[in-house]
């Protein structure tokens, strides 16, 4: 039997001295509320400021408390879309490490061969870009000019 109580596809911790941390990572993360892609809430509980974010009927939380926080992302089938806004929160505000059960960083900008986002790319891929983590449909037509003489 392992000794490696790490049960999840990616783990998470918050070190921070910011004291409504978890606030601001709401609304980092209401672009995706606002699309439609998740029901985001916020309490305020005796041991700390919980954050939850619903795809679906999967719900995962965020609980900081004086600062501190950390979690496990258990392996369901949103697992991926909210490691994706851990990481979001990674670059919007910092003081939050994410990783895998390896202990390898999740990489900032979410790629499809990544093995965590491969099986579930096309659920990852509107969440990465709501929070600016990829590109999507406005980019291009913005961009249009650029891109069309480059490609």
């Amino acid at each position: 039997m392992s000794t490696n109580k790490f049960v999840g596809v990616a783990y998470w911790s918050v070190t921070t001295s910011v004291a409504d941390w978890l606030a601001r990572a709401l609304d980092v993360l209401k672009p995706v509320e606002r699309a439609g892609l998740a029901v985001l809430g916020y309490d305020c509980l005796p041991g700390g400021d919980q954050l939850s974010v619903q795809f679906g009927e999967e719900r995962h939380q965020m609980l900081v408390a004086d600062g501190k926080g950390r979690g496990v992302v258990r392996s369901t089938e949103s697992a991926a879309m909210f490691v994706v806004c851990l990481v979001a929160l990674r670059k919007a505000l910092g003081d939050i490490s994410v990783v895998t059960e390896s202990q390898e960083t999740v990489p900032t900008l979410p790629r499809q061969a990544y093995p965590l986002y491969a099986g579930t790319w096309l659920r990852v891929l509107p969440v990465a870009q709501e929070l600016g983590l990829a590109t999507g449909a406005d980019f291009t037509a913005r961009h249009n000019a650029v891109l069309s003489n480059m490609f």
